[in-house]
């Protein structure tokens, strides 16, 4: 199976108002202060954080859930396994739909935007930096894009054929490339988290005092379940694309999974700690042979 049969091209874009402004007033009178000469400009928050914050939370939490469950592809874009699309789809579709419900308290409290910018502000509060309410809505947009993958084959456009001769090496050299990053990422990626796993293994046992009887006890390392399930993540991940990845890679992946232990493993049990950094030592070597290849 080809990567235009396994695999789609998506975005997102998330528009919003301007965040901030240039105060001419305010670098002016920093200058003087300072006896600086065109060192620098002052920019104000238009919009307290606190109350601009729930909006900026929806788009990072989009972007991360886009980012763990794609790949990068050229600038802005992912490369998204087509077995994930419905997922991804009703996911995202969820992402809007908070982003429009925080968009839509946001602006229901514009009394209390504007009071907040003017103390937050004083002096350099200006209500002429504000759109008209009726325009700022538009100012917010969450958008996703999907576009299939292309190859130089899928130009049907009229031109010389010295010209269409041009555009089609450039086409290749980027498609080559783009797919030389894309035997990259995943073995980067992976590496990342399997190296979190193996720093984590070596953690030491705590002294704890009990409250209750005023002994101390010894307790196994804190360990996060995302230690382990992240790994999952991104070996599940490396499947959807198992038909287009080198089998080097994939055969590192079962392996991989073979040695991955739980987070309840690893809490409960020095020995599976120990046997943990063995085996990630030796998947990071794996990793990494593979990566000078």
């Amino acid at each position: 199976m080809s990567l235009k049969e396994n695999a789609m091209i998506v975005s997102l874009t998330v528009g919003k108002p301007q965040m901030t402004k240039t105060d001419g007033r305010a670098t002016q009178a920093a200058e003087i202060a300072t006896n600086a000469h065109g060192a620098g400009h002052y920019r104000k928050d238009l919009y307290p954080n606190h109350l601009i914050k729930p909006i900026r939370a929806v788009e990072s939490s989009a972007r991360a859930y886009l980012e763990s469950v794609s790949y990068s592809w050229g600038r802005g874009d992912f490369l998204l396994p087509s077995a994930r699309f419905m997922e991804f789809a009703e996911r995202m579709a969820q992402f809007e739909l908070e982003f429009s419900q925080c968009v839509t308290a946001f602006l229901q409290n514009w009394v209390t935007v504007m009071d907040s910018a003017r103390t937050t502000q004083g002096d350099l509060f200006d209500a002429g930096d504000y759109p008209d309410l009726s325009d700022l809505r538009s100012r917010f947009r969450f958008s996703v894009q999907y576009k299939p993958v292309t190859d130089s084959g899928d130009f049907r456009i009229e031109m010389q054929d010295d010209e269409a001769d041009t555009l089609r090496k450039q086409v290749e050299a980027q498609t080559k490339q783009q797919m030389d990053d894309l035997m990259r990422v995943p073995l980067e990626r992976l590496r990342e988290v399997v190296q979190r796993l193996n720093e984590t293994a070596v953690k030491d046992e705590r002294a704890v005092l009990n409250a209750r009887n005023g002994k101390t006890e010894i307790k196994p390392p804190v360990f996060r379940d995302t230690v382990c399930e992240n790994i999952i993540a991104e070996i599940n991940l490396l499947y959807d694309f198992e038909d287009i990845l080198p089998a080097g890679v994939m055969e590192l992946a079962k392996n991989v999974v073979e040695v991955t232990p739980s987070a309840d493993t690893l809490r409960a049990s020095q020995g599976a700690r120990d046997k943990a950094k063995i085996d990630t030592d030796a998947l990071l070597g794996a990793i990494d042979n593979l990566l000078k290849d």
